[in-house]
């Protein structure tokens, strides 16, 4: 049996805290290549966000039946400046429709009053939808202190939870798998 020296024994704890000391410094440097998650903007919703000005747009989709059905437009409108703002939302193919915003207040762009106040603004349909449901609709949202922006947004389909269409299924019948009480 070899014995090893207190030398020896210190040389290879200090080898072992190099080792790791590297090790460590290696796996926490991923963290200053990478960008801070917190920092990252996404949408959590269904519909798309964008900023015109004073006007904060959130959850904006459009709902259809259909290509070449009417849509209507849904999602809160914020107008963070402290005078009325305008805002001009234009569909592609589809005709401008200008809405007044007060003060500091938010409207949902569907026509319904919004949970933080009283104003509304007539709802944003769309006469004809160009796209099928599922994909995007490109909308121009101005104001006069933002220019303008175009904006990609979700086209769904009129059914829960946006829409108040039913679905309706030719041929289905109700469940005459199950046995009746008589044990049939």
């Amino acid at each position: 049996m070899r014995r090893v020296t207190s030398r020896q024994a210190v040389r290879r704890g200090a080898g072992a805290m190099l080792v790791a000391g590297v090790a460590s410094t290696t796996l926490t440097g991923c963290f200053y290549f990478s960008d801070p998650t917190t920092d990252m903007q996404y949408v959590a919703a269904d519909g798309n966000i964008a900023t015109v000005g004073s006007v904060k747009i959130t959850n904006v989709l459009v709902v259809s039946a259909g290509k070449g059905q009417k849509g209507s437009m849904q999602g809160l409108a914020t107008n963070n400046g402290t005078s009325p703002a305008k805002l001009v939302v234009t569909p592609q193919g589809g005709s401008a429709t200008t809405i007044t915003i007060p003060a500091l207040q938010s409207v949902r762009l569907d026509g319904k009053p919004s949970g933080d106040g009283t104003a509304t603004v007539p709802p944003v349909q769309v006469a004809a939808t160009p796209v099928a449901p599922g994909e995007q609709l490109p909308v121009t949202f101005a104001t006069a202190d933002g220019g303008s922006k175009q904006v990609s947004v979700p086209v769904v389909l009129d059914q829960a939870p946006y829409g108040s269409a039913t679905a309706d299924h030719p041929g289905s019948r109700t469940d005459e798998s199950k046995p009746s009480a008589e044990g049939h």
